[in-house]
């Protein structure tokens, strides 16, 4: 039905940001110097485990590869292939291959909201850039730029702010607690208004007068269901008899809202409801508050939350220790701010009166 509205923009916002991700990785290694000190946080919030398969770094351990497999064998099907233990080869690249924990390390890179996402939803996405990673990674090591004076600039900023991030992250992490994070959840989310919902069917035709008649039908003991599948204008639920799951009132177009949440539980609506795509026979099925995410959901975020706010007060207290000097944009000692006189027209404080 189209009374519902659309989640076209969450789900382009979430591809977005997996394309944007694709070439994240490129990006910064060119502008790691560019972070700024606020960025730190950020940085080691997403930066990757080891890979000995694509940077040489410590393979992945038993441990880990099993903890791999058991995620991936809870999230579900990948494409009706069963997970089995161990950390199998997923992709080869030119005779260098890709495992399974190279995958799921890559997926850990990705902001909070998308690690959220169904591993086996977010899996093939982040094996394409893992793939791509591979592909640009065989044609550098062949370029001959190790030693590059350029390269080695790089790597010299790269591993200062790796330790910046690691140092940052460390400090703040001692700083929070899981006592922490529950009063944050319970400041943000337990504190939160009640939202309505209510669970409701519809039939959608083209006339007033036709919608009487089932509203009429129905009171004389005709099935919902079946009247729905037969009469209904709405493809998306008809042979769902009608079925618009749950729903709050801002999810709805007005007119709609407004009459499904004032019918009875279990009651259909005594007059047909006209909004912009027909007129509406509505059944009310049930009423609840809509259930807020637990704790555990919201967790990861939560803690990203946190980090960000501990940062930026262990940052001003470390500025307040710090011997900070400024100068103009020519490295001259900045002047100290004269005394600016009031505005035309502002009254100054009088001169007392002499004696």
């Amino acid at each position: 039905m189209s009374e519902q509205k659309s989640n076209s923009p969450i789900i382009i916002g979430v591809v977005a940001l997996l394309v944007v991700l694709a070439g994240a990785g490129f990006y910064f290694t060119k502008k790691s110097s560019d972070a700024p000190a606020s960025a730190e946080m950020a940085a080691s919030e997403h930066a990757p485990a080891s890979s000995a398969n694509n940077t040489g770094e410590p393979p992945a351990t038993a441990d880990e590869a099993n903890e791999v497999a058991k995620a991936a064998a809870a999230a579900g099907s990948f494409d009706g292939v069963e997970v089995k233990p161990g950390n199998p080869v997923v992709a080869s690249v030119d005779g260098q291959d890709i495992t399974r924990v190279d995958v799921f390390r890559y997926i850990k890179m990705m902001p909070a909201q998308v690690q959220q996402m169904p591993p086996s939803a977010v899996y093939p996405m982040a094996l394409d850039q893992v793939v791509n990673t591979r592909v640009v990674q065989n044609k550098a090591e062949k370029s001959g730029l190790e030693n590059d004076p350029e390269v080695q600039q790089q790597l010299d900023m790269a591993r200062q702010q790796i330790i910046r991030s690691v140092y940052v992250q460390r400090e703040v992490d001692k700083n929070i607690s899981e006592s922490d994070m529950k009063a944050k959840y319970n400041d943000t989310i337990g504190k939160q208004p009640a939202v309505q919902e209510v669970k409701a069917a519809h039939i959608l035709v083209d006339s007033e007068a036709k919608a009487q008649a089932l509203i009429a039908q129905l009171k004389e003991g005709a099935d919902f269901a079946k009247l729905a599948s037969e009469n209904s204008g709405d493809p998306g639920n008809k042979d769902k008899g009608g079925d618009l799951g749950w729903f709050a009132k801002a999810d709805m177009v007005p007119e709609f809202s407004e009459a499904a949440f004032k019918i009875a539980k279990g009651s259909v609506g005594d007059a047909p409801v006209k909004t912009q795509f027909g007129w509406h026979v509505i059944k009310v099925e049930d009423k609840r508050d809509r259930p807020k995410p637990t704790f555990e959901e919201v967790k990861p975020m939560i803690q990203v939350e946190l980090r960000r706010e501990k940062l930026e007060a262990m940052l001003e207290g470390w500025k307040k220790t710090a011997k900070i000097e400024k100068f103009d944009i020519n490295g001259s000692p900045v002047k100290a701010q004269e005394d600016v006189a009031p505005a035309a027209g502002e009254a100054s404080t009088p001169a007392p009166a002499a004696e």
